[in-house]
């Protein structure tokens, strides 16, 4: 029961101040992306991986993930992440479970990778995250509405994994009824469907902004004195 791994990969850099997609910067003389891919490539469990990208940028991504055997087809992307996803989800083959991780997302561990594809194999639906360290308040304006209680939130990263046939139907469902969303995880909320969690690690980091460059060499240098 393997996966199929969909990772979009047309974010921008601009809150970097690049003018370059964010996937190309190099950590450690590898791309951001490399560093992703590397560790679905890793993976026994995965059969192939999909990427989603701009149309000017999609041989440039073909170029860097050449030495990548299980990368099977780069696309182009649509306007929203969610359509990225759908144009990629609609050419990749039947399988048992799709794995959807964000390109930006490097950090990403083997034990997770196992521990996610445990859960989906009887959950069907499972995303992963890390608890709240901070109070989160409600507000309205500048008014508190709500103290919300802590131990029952979760940041959510990614990668999330669904059965294939099930978010196959959620994303044609959000499409006909026009839903946006901002992870594949609500769109099988929408119907119905329960969505288990994961435990992740606060090193998942979506890297983003120039603060989290920081923060990722922080965690290369770490990982390269445990080794």
């Amino acid at each position: 029961m393997a996966y199929i791994a969909i990772i979009p990969a047309a974010g921008l850099g601009r809150r970097m101040g690049y003018n370059k997609n964010k996937v190309f910067i190099e950590l450690n003389k590898k791309s951001i992306i490399e560093l992703t891919v590397e560790q679905f490539q890793n993976d026994h469990n995965c059969d192939g991986i999909y990427l989603a990208t701009r149309e000017d940028e999609a041989e440039l991504l073909k170029e860097k993930l050449s030495g990548y055997d299980k990368v099977h087809g780069v696309f182009i992307g649509g306007k929203e992440r969610q359509d990225s996803i759908y144009n990629v989800l609609k050419e990749i083959p039947q399988c048992d479970y799709v794995f959807i991780h964000d390109g930006a997302r490097p950090f990403i561990t083997k034990e997770l990778l196992e521990d996610i594809h445990a859960k989906v194999k009887v959950h069907k639906a499972v995303i992963c995250g890390v608890k709240v360290k901070d109070t989160v308040k409600m507000v309205k304006g500048s008014r508190v509405i709500e103290t919300l209680p802590r131990e029952e939130l979760f940041i959510t990263h990614t990668p999330q994994a669904f059965d294939y046939e099930l978010i196959r139907r959620a994303h044609e469902n959000a499409r006909s009824n026009k839903l946006t969303v901002t992870d594949d995880s609500s769109m099988v909320e929408a119907l119905g469907e329960e969505v288990h969690i994961a435990q992740s690690s606060y090193n998942n980091i979506k890297i983003t902004t120039r603060e989290d460059l920081v923060v990722a060499e922080s965690i290369i240098n770490r990982e390269g004195e445990d080794k």
